[in-house]
């Protein structure tokens, strides 16, 4: 006799589990709190398995419902995908991404406007903080898919594409010519800051810092103000700026590692703006 799985007896597992306990599970799914504890009884009779242990503090999985958990959110997420390929339902849940503000602009228009107007029933919800920082939330699963700036020697994630960093003033300023180098960083953490002051320290530039943010905007206006040089990602260098270099005695520094990470449970809506994510970016690419 062939036997398979009971979808919905896995979609309440996955609910209890996620929820801390049955009450709560019961809420998540529209139904009465004894007809979840039935459908996990159901299911553990037939494994064979007791899968939640049950106390006064909630249900947290056992050893066995812990392994069955993995198959049961990928055998859902496969019915959804199949769902929403074959049309019979439009994409929706909530999307929780987590990106540098430095990309934040340049890819927004090819990222996130036409995401959401193909799916309008999907909640995006976007933070925006330091690659570090935003690796930490996705492994403690406050964030579903983050766009980082990857750590050359521990990178994370797959690699999207290289960006340049390059060098900039603004159009009517020379403050490159200053010596110590005025400089515009962002703060302690940016993966940016290592490669920016390794570089200056390599080529010998005295330099010094004259102003500190942890938004792009930030440093930007500082270099607006004419008072600081800023090394950014190509990208995010605003129009009718000058690119500084060797030339004016600035080292040329290697590309950042765009890399894009996307929790190994996440649903299908937040799988699908991964993919919106990898195409964007490789037209960016094919435009350049």
């Amino acid at each position: 006799m062939t036997r398979h799985f009971d979808l919905d007896a896995l979609a309440t597992l996955v609910a209890v589990a996620d929820t801390g306990g049955f009450t709560a599970a019961a809420q998540r799914l529209g139904r009465t709190q004894s007809a979840v504890s039935a459908k996990i009884a159901a299911l553990e009779t037939d494994l064979g398995h007791r899968l939640m242990e049950r106390g006064r503090g909630g249900a947290t999985p056992t050893e066995v419902g812990s392994a069955l958990l993995g198959y049961a959110r990928r055998l859902l997420q496969i019915e959804d995908e199949a769902r929403l390929a074959l049309g019979g339902e439009s994409l929706q849940g909530r999307v929780r991404l987590g990106i540098p503000d430095d990309y934040v602009e340049p890819f927004s228009s090819l990222l996130l406007h036409p995401f959401v107007t193909a799916h309008p029933m999907v909640q995006l919800e976007v933070r925006c903080d330091i690659s570090v920082r935003l690796e930490r939330e996705l492994a403690h699963a406050a964030i579903d898919v983050a766009v980082v700036t990857r750590d050359p020697d521990r990178p994370s994630g797959e690699l999207l594409r290289y960006e340049p960093l390059v060098w900039c003033a603004a159009h009517d300023h020379h403050p490159e010519r200053l010596d110590p180098l005025p400089l515009a960083l962002f703060s302690e953490g940016c993966r940016f800051r290592n490669v920016i002051l390794s570089g200056l320290e390599s080529s010998g530039r005295a330099w010094r810092v004259a102003y500190v943010s942890s938004s792009l905007q930030g440093v930007l206006s500082a270099v607006a103000a004419g008072f600081a040089v800023a090394c950014v990602a190509e990208s995010s260098m605003p129009a009718g700026w000058r690119r500084l270099g060797p030339e004016d005695g600035l080292p040329a520094l290697p590309p950042a590692e765009i890399g894009l990470i996307v929790r190994p449970d996440a649903g299908v809506a937040s799988r699908s703006l991964a993919s919106a994510i990898r195409g964007a970016l490789s037209r960016i690419d094919r435009a350049a």
